[in-house]
């Protein structure tokens, strides 16, 4: 019988639908915020909320509003 860590397995939320324009990865929800995103919500007063994905495998980073 094998024996499963959980301490090393990382789950990251994925978008679903919603593919890397370059390579065709996985977008996940990236922790940094780009500063044009911050500058949108300064703008918009709050009422857009910009989040930054980064693709999996080629690392490249997108923005949705």
């Amino acid at each position: 019988m094998g024996l499963l860590d959980l301490d090393k397995i990382i789950i990251k939320r994925t978008i679903l639908g919603i593919r890397c324009s370059n390579c065709g990865g996985n977008l996940v929800l990236s922790p940094k915020r780009s500063i044009a995103g911050r500058f949108i919500k300064l703008v918009s007063l709050g009422t857009l909320t910009p989040k930054s994905y980064k693709c999996e495998q080629c690392q490249k980073r997108y923005m949705l509003l």
